[in-house]
């Protein structure tokens, strides 16, 4: 099989196939962000193995604090009205009988921004390799000194790439499931101010028109073509920026 066509559809499909453990546990909280005051709906989902099971009870925390307890519907989903007063990165656990898991929600403030990063487009050639590139570590590390990060996974889930993210000591965040437009869509309706993204060409050519700093280590007639994460930098961090404040990644509860 030509190389082209491994690369277009049987990666994608490894990649799917990876992701299933992300799936697989007893209970799932998805990650989120919103801005200060834009309510969300919280959103778990129960399973009993690779399938859905409803109608099960399950207690969601915010840091250690319990915010109430919900029940699942018929599709094994379950939903939680939140509207966040402060700024900061959110704890969220979900308890079942079966099990608990966490996940997290970015709180922006309407004067912070966000750069949002894909991570197989942005590291294709590094994600299942320790040999990552240093300059790409240290490029997303500066830009979280300046901006709100978002990652965007496509295929390999948020387990998958949670863990890698985290061995490799990345900046923690969010890590959102790629949904197509939909998925930058509905940070543009809770009121994110997205400054820049990096990723696959399809990613990129999927961001809203609004969104003018737009990257890609692909070849992308909707973006900048870029050889690497140092040309980024100078793009984005040429000019002073607004820092955020202290403890905006506050662990502390409302």
């Amino acid at each position: 099989m030509p190389v082209f066509y491994m690369k277009k559809y049987l990666l994608p499909i490894l990649f799917m196939l990876i992701s299933v453990p992300d799936s697989y546990g007893k209970v799932i909280v998805f990650d989120r962000v919103t801005t200060v005051q834009t309510p969300i709906n919280i959103k778990v989902l129960t399973r009993d193995g690779f399938f859905s099971a409803g109608g099960r009870m399950v207690d969601i925390y915010l840091e250690n604090n319990l915010l109430k307890k919900i029940l699942t519907g018929g599709d094994g989903y379950g939903y939680l009205k939140y509207t966040p007063r402060q700024p900061g990165l959110k704890k969220i656990t979900a308890r079942s009988n079966t099990g608990s898991t966490t996940g997290l929600i970015l709180v922006m403030d309407e004067k912070e921004r966000a750069v949002i990063i894909e991570i197989e487009g942005a590291f294709k050639d590094t994600v299942f390799s320790d040999e990552i590139r240093a300059s790409g570590l240290k490029a997303v590390k500066a830009l979280s000194e300046n901006y709100k990060i978002i990652y965007l996974s496509r295929f390999l889930g948020k387990g998958i790439t949670g863990s890698w993210l985290e061995k490799q000591n990345f900046p923690k965040s969010v890590i959102l499931r790629w949904r197509g437009p939909k998925t930058l869509e509905n940070l543009e309706n809770n009121n994110v101010q997205m400054h820049a993204i990096i990723g696959s060409s399809g990613v990129i050519s999927a961001a809203p028109d609004r969104i003018e700093k737009r990257f890609s280590f692909e070849e992308t007639k909707n973006g900048k073509t870029v050889q690497d994460w140092d040309e980024i930098l100078n793009l984005l961090l040429k000019s002073p920026l607004s820092h955020p404040r202290e403890n905006d990644f506050s662990d502390e509860g409302e």
